[in-house]
């Protein structure tokens, strides 16, 4: 506190004891370029943090600096990014204004890359409008003028982008083909990010021509490059595109682990850009702190000059005041600090207790359509006898597990209908059997090992092994040799 006071006594003093200088002006082009640069920056890294309203804040800024100094080139250029924050933001209207007037900017200052890179970024928004004529039209364009600067990078994008338009435009064997291009061009040129995006492509569109071998082929390569890359965003994309595949080919607890493996990328991308966030406004606080002292070390050489005992006791008392507001002032943010700290906390726990929700009700919907689905196939089909039973109906019944009453019941019902006699043979043999010993005849009948039997019974062999000694015994006692000769009974 007192460090802060001593701060502020010498602050005070160089407004008192200065006069102000009127003999420089500042150079206003240089300023606003200075000052663009650092908004384009700051948009740059909200972009790549995925927020787009801030980025679009920034970018907006910079545009309106930089049309001052009447650069057209960096317009140009911040139109065109311009164009991808409202793209990103599903704003295609805007989105398309910008692109078309940075198109005007490129030609007539003649930079071909950048005009290609808004046919690419036009045919993207037609494509998503299914207006396919006009996309093609845009991206052929950007594709002469990629070949003719040999620019394999963004040739290989392009190329990309005529897959994705011929995909939407349900033509699987042409995007095929250009999917295939625009790979071969990121091979030869090893852009590892190109490649990963292909293979993704070539993934979804194997998987839609329903060619399992290769959709997850492609989409494990994908996978494979975008670990090495490193990037959690296409990692995460990876892994949604895995479990997507899963899910088209009837893979459902596959396509539950790689969805699983997204969400937690999508959340660690969140706590990463919160993190980055939290950094950033540590170092601006940082450079504040800087500059404050470069201010003090200022005032201390000019408060040399002229020490008079009443302006110094007249600035004190006013210190004394300010200081007590700057204490407040500080109180204030720490408070606030504190808060987000709690708020970042809070928020992080509802994740996870949101994470926690949606896996339990993924899991009872896939319990519930498998029930219905039972449901309906008994209601379609007659009951078979016991010398009738297909192997595919056991299948299914050993695929489920008994853990509560309720999945014992419909296990029963489900048991009862492939064996109708076999409860009612129990009943008929007249020893007093309890729930548990007839779960186990019931496995047994199964044809089920005791290792078996305590999966499905969600309990330990041990206790398998218990409940089998117990049932022998009262057998014996009602004149059967073993419990198989009981069983055979049932059966026969």
């Amino acid at each position: 506190m007192k460090n802060y006071v001593r701060g502020i006594l010498l602050l005070m003093l160089f407004f008192i004891s200065c006069k102000p200088d009127t003999g420089k002006t500042p150079n206003l082009p240089d300023e606003v370029v200075r000052k663009s640069i650092s908004l384009t920056d700051l948009g740059n890294d909200h972009w790549r943090m995925g927020n787009y309203e801030e980025a679009l804040k920034y970018f907006t800024e910079a545009y309106q600096h930089v049309k001052q100094t009447g650069d057209e080139e960096h317009m140009a250029n911040l139109l065109n990014s311009l164009g991808l924050i409202y793209w990103r933001l599903e704003n295609n209207e805007a989105a398309m204004e910008c692109y078309n007037e940075a198109a005007q900017l490129a030609e007539k200052l003649n930079l071909p890359q950048l005009l290609g890179l808004t046919y690419t970024n036009r045919a993207l928004i037609l494509k998503e409008k299914r207006i396919f004529n006009e996309a093609f039209e845009f991206n052929n364009k950007a594709i002469e003028i990629f070949k003719k600067l040999d620019d394999h990078i963004d040739l290989a994008l392009a190329y990309n982008n005529q897959g994705q338009i011929y995909r939407y435009g349900d033509q699987l064997d042409a995007a095929l083909k250009y999917y295939n291009i625009s790979l071969e061009e990121c091979l030869d040129n090893h852009y590892t990010e190109g490649m990963a995006t292909a293979y993704q492509n070539l993934g979804v569109v194997y998987a839609l021509k329903g060619n399992k071998a290769k959709a997850f082929e492609n989409s494990r390569k994908c996978l494979k490059l975008s670990l090495k890359l490193n990037s959690k965003v296409r990692i995460s994309e990876a892994y949604m595109e895995l479990s997507r595949n899963h899910e088209r080919f009837n893979r459902p607890d596959s396509a539950l682990y790689y969805y699983k493996k997204y969400y937690e990328g999508q959340h660690e991308i969140l706590e990463s850009n919160q993190k980055e966030q939290l950094l950033r406004y540590q170092a601006g606080l940082g450079v504040e702190v800087k500059n404050l002292r470069i201010q003090n070390l200022q005032n201390e050489k000019k408060i040399a000059k002229n020490r008079l005992y009443f302006i110094g006791f007249g600035v004190f008392i006013a210190l004394l005041i300010i200081a007590f507001f700057v204490y407040r002032y500080l109180s204030q943010i720490r408070f606030k600090k504190s808060q987000l700290e709690l708020d970042l906390y809070n928020s992080q726990r509802m994740i996870h207790v949101k994470e926690r929700e949606l896996k339990t009700y993924i899991l009872d919907l896939s319990k519930k359509n498998a029930i219905i689905n039972e449901l309906k196939e008994e209601k379609e089909n007659e009951i078979v006898s016991n010398e009738e039973v297909s192997e595919e109906e056991v299948a299914q019944l050993l695929e489920q597990k008994i853990l509560t009453d309720d999945d014992w019941e419909k296990f029963r019902l489900r048991f009862n209908s492939i064996y109708p006699d076999f409860f009612s043979r129990i009943k008929d043999s007249r020893i007093n059997l309890t729930e548990a010993e007839i779960r186990i005849m019931v496995l047994m009948r199964l044809e089920l090992n005791g290792k078996d039997m305590a999966s499905i019974l969600g309990i330990s062999p041990q206790s398998v092994r218990v409940c089998k000694m117990r049932l022998k015994k009262k057998l014996l006692r009602e004149d059967y040799k073993s419990v198989e000769d009981f069983l055979s009974y049932l059966i026969n």
